[in-house]
Formats: structure tokens, sequence, C-alpha cells
């Protein structure tokens, strides 16, 4: 499929944006669990059980999708399984990364716990882990599952984003003339390795291009000023998780209902692909402002809710989730 990349660039950025994160040293491990699981659970759970009513409903719309409870429980808390198809996806088939953000994030938290006060030793800890999870499934040569989703080399992208957060912080920059040109080329680099050489390694592929944009990207921050389009930008990069789970939705509603009423109309077409961008990240920016920032507010109030009644005689407020 087309723009497979983005995946690649979604990993590499977590890596960088987990790194920033941390990198004061000050983060408690409570506090990095809570904030990865309220920014993520709440709308995954809700979209996920969407489909699952909406397989249990109508079953036709769905091509290898059944309403059954174990795959619904694997679907909800991110244990990777095979589907119908072949195809190890959740239910939300788009959750896939999610199970491996989810191994980043573990990985992550079982570092910090161990080297909270030593930030390079967090960050190595969680590039060791990763790479030790990924050898061992790969020279394990199952064909479970669960092994063969831990040894798919996608995995290595996060450390990918930590490196390029440890060069970004030593100062290195790519001189402006040719950071913008940069990220266009890796860019375009990627999109013709996808068509010419589609079974390249996506680490090599698209992982060492994506941080090579990141890194063009970030030299051009002293060139951002504070106008509408940055706030929209700015608006549309805030909103890109809800776009992320709900945009499956809206293509498939695209695809199978809206030929129904206008005739002809195909969604992989050029015209069909530009609406479906619009209307997709209109109904992104809908979700966030009206469905998940509301989710993520009641998540948070309630794990302070328990954190104040649970909390020992004498504690003063209950900690905030960032």
């Amino acid at each position: 499929m087309f723009g497979e990349f983005r995946v690649d660039v979604f990993f590499v950025l977590s890596g960088f944006v987990i790194a920033l994160a941390l990198e004061a040293g000050t983060t408690s491990v409570r506090d990095f669990v809570v904030s990865r699981l309220v920014r993520i659970v709440p709308l995954y759970w809700l979209a996920t059980l969407l489909v699952f009513f909406g397989a249990l409903l109508r079953p036709d719309l769905f091509n290898s999708t059944t309403a059954n409870v174990p795959d619904l429980l694997k679907s909800l808390f991110f244990v990777p399984y095979r589907k119908e198809s072949g195809h190890i996806f959740p239910m939300l088939f788009v959750g896939w990364t999610l199970n491996y953000e989810m191994l980043f994030y573990a990985a992550s938290a079982l570092a910090l716990w161990r080297f909270q006060r030593h930030v390079s030793f967090v960050f190595a800890a969680i590039t060791l882990l990763l790479s030790a999870v990924f050898l061992i499934a790969s020279l394990a040569h199952s064909s479970r599952a669960l092994v063969e989703f831990l040894a798919y080399d996608r995995l290595l992208e996060f450390p990918l984003g930590i490196a390029v957060w440890f060069v970004w912080r030593k100062g290195l920059r790519i001189p402006v003339a040719l950071a913008a040109s940069g990220a266009v080329a890796m860019y375009v680099l990627m999109t013709c390795i996808e068509r010419v050489w589609p079974d390249v390694s996506p680490v090599v592929g698209n992982g060492v291009p994506t941080s090579l944009l990141l890194m063009s990207t970030l030299s051009l921050e002293g060139l951002v000023v504070d106008s509408a389009l940055t706030r929209g930008l700015l608006y549309l990069g805030d909103a890109s998780y809800a776009t992320y789970l709900s945009h499956p939705f809206v293509i498939e509603a695209m695809r199978k209902l809206v030929p129904k009423v206008v005739h002809g109309f195909d969604v992989r077409s050029p015209g069909g692909v530009i609406l479906a961008i619009v209307v997709a990240s209109v109904v992104g920016c809908v979700v966030y402002r009206y469905v998940d920032k509301p989710l993520q507010r009641a998540m948070r109030r309630l794990i302070n809710v328990k954190r104040v009644v649970n909390a020992p005689a004498g504690e003063q407020a209950p900690f905030r989730v960032r």
C-alpha cells in the first residue's frame, strides 16, 4: 500500500518525543505510565468497541473481523494475534502500530524504573531491550503470532528516534539552506524506495531517511513564527492521533457507502484521495475536540480521585498527568 512509510515516520518520531519527555530525568515511572495510558487508551478502546459492535450487528460490512470476545480482549489489551486474513492485526487494524508503541512504552518504563536518575542509561537500556527482543524473536524462527510480531525490524525505529534526539541535543543542525530541500528529498526518496525496492528492510528504506527528514525539520524550527497557519497546523498535529484512529471509518464509509449515492465515485481516484484526506482531517479534528479530549480529562479525573482515596495520611494534592 502506498504511503506505508508514514508508519516509520510515526515510530521514529515517537522515539524522539519520548526522549524529549524524559530528558530532564525528573519523570517518575508512575507518571510516565499513566500519561501514556491516558493519551492512548481511551480513544483506542472506544474505536475498538465500535468495530466490535459493528461486526456484531453488521458482519457483512467487515472482511476479516468477527465479533468474538477473546479477540476483543486481545485487541483492548494490546496482545498481538493473527486474524482470519492471516495478518497480525487487532480488531481496529491500524491498532497494530499501537501494539508496538505499547511495547516501546513498556521498555521505557522498565528502563526508567531501573535508571531514573541517569538519563543516558535510560535511553541505552531502552535500545538494548528492544534490540534484544528483536534479536531473540528473529532467531526463534517461529510462525507464532507473538514471535513474528516481535521479530519485525520496525521495532528498531524507536531507538533511531532516540538517536535523533541525542544528536539534536548535542547541537547538530543541518544548514537552513539545505534543511528544507533535504526534508523534501527524504520524502521523495522513501516514495521511490517503496515503489522500486518494496522488499527492503523498513529500517533501511524508511527509518534512516525518516531520521534525516526529522533532523531537517528540526533544523528549520527557527523559521517558525506565530500565525494562524502555524496554529492551524499545530492543531492538526494535536488531532493526528484522533485522525489516525478515525480515518479507517471515514475511508470505509467513502468506499462502501458514497458510491451508492454518487455514481462512479472511487475513493482511490486522485479526486477521491484528496477528498478523503480533507474529510478524514476534519473528522479527526472534530473527534479530537469533542471525544478524545473529554475522554482524556475523564480518565485523568478518575485516576486523580483514586490517587486521593489511596493516598497515605498527610499526602498533599494528587499528581497531575501531563
